[in-house]
């Protein structure tokens, strides 16, 4: 949809929304309830139960061992003083099993992440307990596929303004996607962002809002999380300023970074024979810390279109256009590196040829040119083979590992 063409940040609430949450507290209220029957009636021990969580959310906040201690004195309550130790050594073992209780997402949540993770950055924004939040989304098997994960103890319009502030987000450029009305999308539609609800079937009472309090608030609803996929549809336009394609190539394909390929883009770029063909803001040693660096400023790029180069799933290189300002716009500079265990496959020439392609046809540029030093015939050939024709020569141009050089200059028009 044209509504989310600029979204860069995907924001997901987790409980309810990644994986179930609010069943586990009913089944545990279910079973308070039964413990207690012989000394209230069932309503209103529910009645008492949310009353008493209520009055403590200043104190103890949102989260199961709230949840416990709620219990605790509910039951306090309800017997008059009479529970004794063994019955409060039941609550809480209830609480200890809440805490224990296994992950389980909900449907199409892998499949949407891994559909998503691509294109966008990820994010949770989640209230509760910090240690049992951060728990559950270590044992989820998620975790690593989003850059920020957030505990808050309240989901209002300040939260989200301070989130997003703290990471460098702009709320233009936010989606933010969950279960709640009130938490998740309602504080969203009042900031100005965007926000789609995806309904769960059981809802705390304490999240639900009246429907007049949605009224004129412009948002998204889905039944099932992966329709989120179609809604974005992210493989055939990812929502960047610039145009953006998935590029096919022979035994390689090219498409955009994501945080997941850091640990592949350290490894491959940190080779002294790729640094020494390229200007020094290329680092040698090249650490995670670099790579993250990169990655970061590859998806924030208001004048470079950068792809990286996947072979069987890993960034094992990098290829893109620098676009020139002024009178120069209809040109671009092209630039890349490749790891070394892939030289000679013939992938360079073939994605220079793939990225010639998308300047000319899908970016309409007229020229597209590079610039390499005197003494790297390997690239020189490259560009040649790829149709590039040698422009100019600029005699003693640049210093590189102390060694004065000469930088060629090469070119392709569209026409070419």
């Amino acid at each position: 949809m044209e509504k989310y063409r600029n979204i860069r940040t995907i924001a997901f609430d987790a409980d309810d929304t990644l994986w179930v949450n609010e069943p586990i507290f009913q089944q545990t209220q279910e079973r308070l309830k039964a413990l207690l029957a012989p000394y209230v009636a069932p309503e209103i021990f529910d009645e008492q139960l949310y009353a008493t969580e209520r009055n403590n959310l200043h104190l103890f906040g949102y989260g199961v061992k709230g949840f416990t201690l709620s219990m605790i004195e509910t039951a306090i309550q309800l017997t008059n003083g009479k529970m004794d130790g063994r019955t409060a050594q039941q609550i809480i073992g209830m609480g200890k099993e809440m805490l224990e209780h296994p992950i389980e997402l909900l449907d199409g949540v892998e499949e949407t992440i891994e559909a998503l993770a691509p294109y966008y950055e990820l994010m949770i924004i989640t209230k509760g307990d910090l240690f049992d939040q951060e728990s559950k989304a270590a044992r989820s098997g998620l975790a690593g596929r989003f850059r920020h994960i957030e505990v808050v103890s309240e989901k209002d319009e300040d939260t989200y303004r301070r989130v997003f502030q703290r990471h460098g987000i702009s709320l233009s450029q936010v989606l933010m996607v969950g279960n709640s009305l009130k938490s998740d999308i309602l504080p969203i539609c009042r900031l100005g962002g965007k926000a789609v609800h995806v309904p769960y079937h059981i809802s705390w009472v304490h999240e639900q809002v009246a429907s007049h309090q949605m009224e004129g608030h412009d948002y998204d609803e889905i039944g099932n999380l992966r329709q989120l996929i179609r809604l974005l549809n992210p493989g055939q336009r990812p929502a960047l300023e610039d145009v953006e394609v998935l590029i096919a190539g022979d035994g390689f394909h090219l498409r955009r970074f994501s945080h997941t390929d850091i640990p592949h883009v350290a490894r491959y770029a940190n080779n002294a024979n790729i640094a020494t063909r390229l200007q020094d803001r290329f680092p040698h040693p090249y650490t995670a810390q670099d790579a993250r660096a990169f990655i970061d400023y590859t998806l924030n790029a208001d004048m470079e279109s950068i792809f990286a180069i996947d072979v069987e799933g890993q960034a094992v290189g990098s290829i893109g256009l620098i676009f020139q300002p002024d009178v120069y716009s209809i040109s671009a500079e092209l630039g890349y590196w490749l790891g070394e265990e892939f030289w000679g496959r013939g992938i360079a020439t073939s994605a220079v040829g793939k990225m010639v392609q998308h300047a000319f046809s899908d970016l309409k540029l007229h020229r597209v040119f590079a610039r390499v030093f005197s003494n790297n015939g390997a690239s020189r050939r490259v560009l040649e083979k790829a149709g590039f024709r040698l422009e100019g020569n600029a005699r003693e141009a640049v210093m590189k590992n102390g060694k004065v050089l000469n930088l060629l200059t090469f070119g392709i028009l569209a026409g070419e």
